[in-house]
Order: C-alpha cells, then structure tokens, then sequence
C-alpha cells in the first residue's frame, strides 16, 4: 500500500500473505497442462481437481513454513529470514523506481492511498522473481486463507491512510505501531 499525506509518499507492506498452488502435480513433461504451471485462480477454478491439495488452491505463509520444514528440513529454511526479505526488498525497489508515477499530483498534496497486489514466483533455489504488481487487486475472500487476511489487511490500510486525517475517538486504540513504512 502507498500513502500520499502532506505531500510525502510512503509504501507499507502487509507482513502476512498467501501462496498460490496447482490442482495438479509439478511435472517438466507436462509443459502444456495448464493446470501444472498456471497458478491463477481464473484458470485454477475451472480443473475438476481444484482444492485437491490446499483449499482454495491457497498455502498460508505459516503452512508454507511447514511444508519447508517438512520438505527441505536439511536446507533450514525460514520463511521470514530467506524468503519475505527478499519480496520486502523487490517490493522496496519497486516503489522507488516508480514513486514519481504512483504520486503525479504530489505537488497539489493530495491525500490518497492505494493498494497495491505483487505477484511474485519462486524457483527451485527458493529464490523470488516479481511478476506483477496490480493496482487493482482482487479482494475476493473466496477461502478460509483469504477471508482472514483480507479484511486484516484492508483495515491495516484504512488505519493508515485514514486514522491520522480522522482519528477515531480512541485512536490509540486502533493504530498499529507494527506496520513500519518500506520508505
């Protein structure tokens, strides 16, 4: 998410997230099953075996955990440390590469806020590769996975981006000191 307040723009990241799977087993011989490779929903929710694996074709990032601990225990690997530092750092870069045409109307101090979804992949040496980032994410709660996370995360940006211009009557109560800005 981004912020523009009193003319200073500043990019939060939500730390909780989820991974995307496929209703089918990963197999190189396979190439042109989209089931195998394409992890989009759109395309997920139209196989026969969606959900076979994850609910929703969806991992949590603490399953995830669980899975490396369970599949690549000899590795140790840890999510936060190896994995979501680099997709904080991508998603840094990203921000400032394109501060200047997320904010074009800085100069008149307009306040806004947007949220933003990245899309990233990881290969087969856990590390992260940025796909996209959507300036229109969907937010549809559509699992258990997204129907926690997505209420949390948007009232984490309404916190944000609204509390400081119309603080609720206990504001000390709602604003959340955790969220550090990427910028």
């Amino acid at each position: 998410m981004s912020t523009l307040i009193n003319n200073k723009l500043k990019a939060y990241v939500y730390d909780d997230g989820y991974f995307r799977t496929s209703s089918r087993t990963y197999a190189l011989d396979k190439i042109s099953d989209i089931m195998v490779h394409l992890t989009n929903d759109a395309v997920q929710n139209q196989s026969t075996e969606y959900g076979k694996y994850e609910v929703g074709n969806k991992l949590s990032f603490t399953e995830y955990q669980t899975y490396l601990d369970e599949r690549h225990s000899d590795l140790k690997i840890n999510f936060r440390k190896h994995i979501f530092s680099q997709i904080k750092q991508i998603m840094t870069d990203t921000f400032r590469a394109t501060h200047k045409v997320l904010a074009p109307s800085r100069q008149l101090g307009h306040h806004t806020f947007e949220i933003f979804g990245f899309d990233f992949m990881l290969d087969d040496d856990f590390k992260v590769y940025l796909i996209e980032v959507n300036t229109n994410p969907c937010i549809e709660a559509n699992c258990p996975i997204l129907s926690r996370i997505i209420p949390e995360m948007i009232d984490s940006g309404f916190r944000i981006a609204l509390d400081p211009l119309y603080p609720p009557p206990s504001m000390s109560k709602r604003i959340n000191p955790s969220i550090p800005a990427l910028l």
